[in-house]
């Protein structure tokens, strides 16, 4: 093997570490980007389970005041039917 090739060879051995160090450092910044997307999700759902939570209370708020508007439409009803 000549010095030519030699030196052919360790160039390209050394621009082939550099392309897989590239790669390396590529793929933690991916790692970095998908674990922040991974939390910006768990986020999210958080979120969407506490709406929902308040979107069951308020149901349930509202139907308590529904079933009190009715009471007394009810009574008031029954009230003018007395006195009518």
């Amino acid at each position: 093997m000549t010095q030519e090739m030699i030196d052919e060879l360790l160039g390209s051995v050394t621009k082939l570490l550099d392309d897989i160090k590239d790669v390396q450092e590529n793929s933690h910044y991916m790692d970095q980007l998908i674990n922040q997307l991974e939390l910006r999700v768990n986020d999210m759902e958080i979120t969407i389970h506490d709406l929902e939570q308040n979107a069951k209370s308020l149901d349930h708020r509202l139907s308590q005041v529904l079933e009190c508007i009715m009471g007394r439409a009810k009574k008031e009803i029954i009230f003018y039917q007395a006195i009518s």
